[in-house]
């Protein structure tokens, strides 16, 4: 059987050499690709590297002071962090705000903050762009300094009278007849950032804006809107670039497995190996057909008397086969492979397959062994 295999392995090799062979070729050519990019010439890639960075920015604080006799606060009480503030008892915003920044190389910067009160109409949805109808300015301090350090802030406060500044508002809407948009009541600080940070030269300018929402009752600080500073310094690196195993081992082995490939294939061509001869190709179609008609096939020893009747010699075993059909009698086989008989009225039907005589390459013994069972009927139909 392993002969047969290897037989039928040779033939299947012949009928597709050519696929097989582009095949190896295309192994050869993949794992050379990928040995050559691995080890000799893996290039190189450019990256950016962040050497250095920095980043600044204003924080708001607002808090308020008790002032009004009032059923919840002791007068004197400092409120800080709150949603809002009661205009009837704290009528007087206080705040703070600072600026800072931080280097990963270190710095020296001169920081200027100047602080004012912006009281302005405004009508922010129109058509195109915010419209400002009035504003008013006032000043609320300014604070410098020099040689500031990573992780150092600037501080400047402020405090005013939130009640008295609302009123001041509604007056000015009133005594221009009414207001179109809605008026607004801004602390604005303008920062000026110069200096050296990590080794290099800077000079920037930000603005941050804290509003103060008034609701009749109540006042609280709104949404902060400002710039947050920043810069970083990158350099390009040149590397060699690396591979995985994919490449630095799958490549190796394609590569020689291709060869070897390619190099059997040819040694197996020029020296015959790979041929089938007419033999082996009769060979083959005999046992293809003996698979098929297996069921209608026993191996049996049959008696001398059987075997001197008057033979018919059959040239195919399909053609046994179809005489067994038509006299209604069981195709037999000798146990050592050399013949097939059908008996029938007197007569022996015989096919000599061309394995005849060649011990081992024909029949299957485990299939004997069940078949033997099947020999009483020989005889009957003998």
């Amino acid at each position: 059987m392993s002969r047969s295999w290897g037989v039928r392995g040779r033939l299947l090799l012949e009928e597709w050499f050519a696929v097989v062979v582009v095949v190896a070729v295309v192994v050869v050519a993949v794992g050379g690709v990928a040995t050559y990019t691995a080890y000799v010439s893996p290039g190189t890639t450019t990256e950016q590297r962040q050497v250095s960075s920095w980043a600044a920015n204003g924080t708001y604080e607002l808090s308020a002071t008790v002032s009004e006799p009032n059923p919840l606060y002791p007068v004197g009480t400092e409120l800080a962090d709150r949603p809002a503030y009661f205009l009837s008892i704290s009528p007087s915003a206080e705040g703070r705000f600072a600026f800072g920044y931080e280097a990963s190389d270190g710095g020296s910067v001169d920081v200027t903050i100047q602080q004012v009160l912006v009281l302005r109409a405004v009508e922010s949805e129109s058509a195109g762009g915010p419209v400002e109808y009035w504003r008013v300015t006032e000043p609320l301090g300014a604070e410098s300094e020099t040689g500031v350090a990573p992780g150092e802030t600037v501080d400047i406060a402020f405090e005013r009278n939130v009640s008295a500044t609302y009123e001041r508002m509604a007056a000015i809407s009133e005594r221009l007849g009414g207001t179109p948009g809605t008026t607004e009541m801004l602390v604005v600080s303008s920062v000026a950032f110069e200096g050296r940070v990590n080794g290099n030269d800077v000079d920037r300018t930000a603005t941050y804006r804290l509003p103060i929402e008034v609701d009749g009752t109540t006042y609280r600080p709104g949404a902060v809107d400002g710039d947050s500073l920043s810069d970083s310094t990158t350099e390009t690196i040149t590397r060699q670039r690396t591979y995985g195993p994919l490449y630095r081992v799958g490549g190796p082995v394609a590569l020689l497995v291709g060869l070897l490939g390619t190099a059997g294939l040819a040694y197996g061509r020029y020296d015959d190996r790979l041929a089938v001869s007419e033999a082996e190709r009769t060979t083959l179609e005999f046992e293809s057909t003996r698979e098929e008609f297996d069921d209608w096939i026993t191996v049996a020893r049959l008696p001398d008397a059987v075997l001197d009747r008057p033979r018919v010699e059959v040239d195919s075993l399909d053609g046994l086969v179809d005489t067994a059909i038509d006299v209604d009698a069981r195709v037999f086989e000798a146990p050592d492979g050399d013949a097939f008989y059908v008996a029938d009225d007197g007569l022996l039907y015989v096919y000599e397959p061309p394995t005849a005589g060649l011990n081992g390459t024909v029949g299957d013994t485990e299939g004997a062994g069940d078949d033997a069972a099947d020999t009483d009927d020989g005889p009957a139909d003998a």
